[in-house]
């Protein structure tokens, strides 16, 4: 089975602002002695785009166990059209 997780954008005091329901291509990367790196694409239509800032925080949310994985910032925004 394939773990099913959401793409939380919530402020840096863990507000939630949205959720990111057509995130894409996600991939979680975890190393040793480094911050957890989160990838992932979502349609240059999608209206949520601007919710995603370098001031607010994502969360990775496991919907299966109900849990958050993952709290990462916005590094880089890449538009490749």
């Amino acid at each position: 089975m394939i773990p099913a997780y959401l793409i939380e954008v919530r402020e840096s005091d863990g507000d939630l602002v949205q959720v990111l329901k057509n995130a894409f291509d996600m991939e979680l990367e975890e190393s040793i002695n480094a911050p957890k790196r989160l990838t992932f694409s979502l349609p240059a239509t999608d209206p949520k785009l601007h919710y995603i800032t370098k001031a607010d925080e994502l969360w990775v949310r496991d919907i299966d166990a109900d849990t958050i994985i993952a709290k990462t910032k916005l590094i880089r925004q890449e538009d490749t059209k």
